[in-house]
């Protein structure tokens, strides 16, 4: 690893279409004496190649792209492989990952040494494989240039454990599989729409954290209409529940405070966030001293807000954290004298990395972690409510969005958390109850001071209405295309 954390050079040589180095000559006229990083395993398109390039150049590294190098190989080489050591230049090996169950691809970065078939792995990812077989493939291509950058920059993660289960769900490698398994999804998503709901878990942290089931959960009945709660965090020292209120009128979502009757119906308290055109969720709460502060996501704002909750449940703006920066499901808490936000950082990917940052004051300044992203893992990455300890050991939710958006809850426990380390280790996973009201999945979990767990969960629902709306906009979009052509 050393070799590639001391300045190398880099040029792109992926345009070279070949599997042996460029002439010495070739190297020094365009790079001097700098070093040359030879990668491979993966096939790269123009955008990516220029990216390799320009990494490169920026750690005084030539990087030479060879897709189809090989170990042995008579140069130091970095190749990207799948968890088993499979060539992911290999077409049949795409097309066996791509929409097919688990619906995750586990990849390592490995150094190797010239001449030799063992290596050392630099790194590893997990991707999701869902969506459109060129958008699963430009997520394999970003992930490999972020890799490589980390191994020329020496932050590169090292062999770690991650959340991803290859055999949970038993694998299917089916010759069209991922073309069946695409159209399938995508006329559901066309005809079922999400519907969230909020419960409390019969179990305790302690027993969560040390099984797989939280126990029955006891879901509060949803206001009529078609607007749903999701996101729950009690409110320390209070009997209220700030939630997300998505609104089937606007299709955007609010914060509100609510607090459950003993019927199991909702008492609307007051609403705290509420913009045209603005989507609100996840209303992160956190204690510190007698203060309560609010740290909700808010991607269309662009800038992530911290609130102070003043005893009339009022919104008072402290500061702004990251702006020009899009904060997926910030989540504030506080470790060795430090506090912290653990995010997930939606310009890296949307559901598939773990950020880190720090600060001494809650004002700032907050410092990204050194490995930041220090994890890419789509089944367990993204925040799934804030990180709680038993006894000594601190625990942090995740969610498992490898089958779908918020399928089930993954608890690491965090072994090593400085500003320049991290490692976590899987405990357990939460699966919805598949004959209860949200069968489709649970996405966040969260405790308040009795010591009640908060769970969401989810519901797909044919809606008629819903699917009248989309064929209207497909039917104007289509009318707006055949106008613009000419006659």
């Amino acid at each position: 690893m050393d070799e590639f954390a001391s300045g190398l050079a880099v040029q792109d040589g992926a345009q070279l279409d070949r599997t042996e180095p460029a002439p010495a000559s070739d190297q020094q006229g365009h790079a001097g004496a700098c070093r040359t990083v030879i990668v491979s395993g993966f096939e790269a398109g123009p955008i990516t190649r220029r990216a390799l390039y320009d990494i490169g150049m920026q750690h005084q590294t030539l990087v030479q792209h060879f897709p189809s190098a090989a170990t042995p190989y008579p140069r130091s080489l970095l190749r990207l492989e799948t968890a088993d050591g499979k060539d992911l230049c290999d077409p049949t090996v795409m097309q066996q990952y791509w929409h097919q169950p688990p619906y995750a691809m586990s990849l390592r970065l490995v150094s190797y040494a010239p001449y030799s078939s063992a290596g050392t792995v630099l790194d590893n990812a997990v991707i999701g494989t869902r969506g459109d077989r060129h958008l699963f493939e430009s997520r394999l291509e970003r992930t490999a240039a972020r890799l490589i950058e980390a191994a020329l920059s020496g932050v590169s993660r090292g062999a770690r454990t991650t959340s991803f289960d290859p055999g949970r769900h038993g694998a299917r490698r089916l010759p069209v599989g991922g073309w069946f398994d695409h159209f399938v999804e995508r006329w559901r998503s066309r005809l079922f729409v999400e519907r969230w709901g909020v419960g409390i878990a019969a179990k305790s942290l302690a027993s969560i954290a040390q099984c797989e089931d939280p126990g029955p959960v006891r879901w509060l009945r949803p206001a009529r209409g078609g607007d749903w709660f999701a996101d729950p965090f009690p409110c320390p020292g209070t009997d209220v529940l700030l939630c997300e209120k998505m609104l089937a009128a606007t299709g955007y979502g609010t914060i509100v405070a609510v607090a459950p009757r003993d019927d199991g119906s909702w008492q609307e308290v007051s609403t705290l966030l509420s913009e045209p055109g603005t989507h609100f969720s996840y209303p992160c709460t956190f204690r510190d001293g007698q203060d309560i502060y609010v740290m909700p996501e808010s991607l269309e704002q662009g800038a992530t807000s911290l609130y102070r909750l003043s005893p009339e449940m009022q919104l008072v703006p402290v500061c702004t954290i990251a702006p020009g920066r899009q904060l997926a499901d910030p989540t504030l808490f506080r470790h060795q004298n430090r506090y912290w936000i653990a995010y997930t950082d939606v310009d890296i990917g949307e559901h598939d990395n773990l950020c880190l940052m720090h600060a001494e004051t809650l004002d700032g300044p907050w410092q990204p972690h050194r490995l930041t992203p220090v994890k890419i893992d789509i089944c367990g990455a993204r925040s799934a409510g804030p990180l709680f300890r038993v006894g000594n050991a601190l625990f942090r939710p995740g969610q498992d969005c490898a089958r779908a958006y918020g399928a089930a809850i993954v608890i690491h426990r965090v072994d090593e958390l400085t500003p320049d380390t991290y490692r976590e280790t899987v405990v357990t996973r939460l699966c919805p109850d598949p004959s209860g009201d949200y069968p489709d999945g649970l996405h966040t979990m969260s405790s308040d001071e009795a010591g009640q767990v908060w769970l969401d969960g989810k519901r797909l629902e044919f809606d008629f209405a819903t699917l009248c709306g989309k064929i209207v906009r497909r039917a104007a979009k289509l009318a707006g295309v055949a106008r613009s052509r000419p006659a």
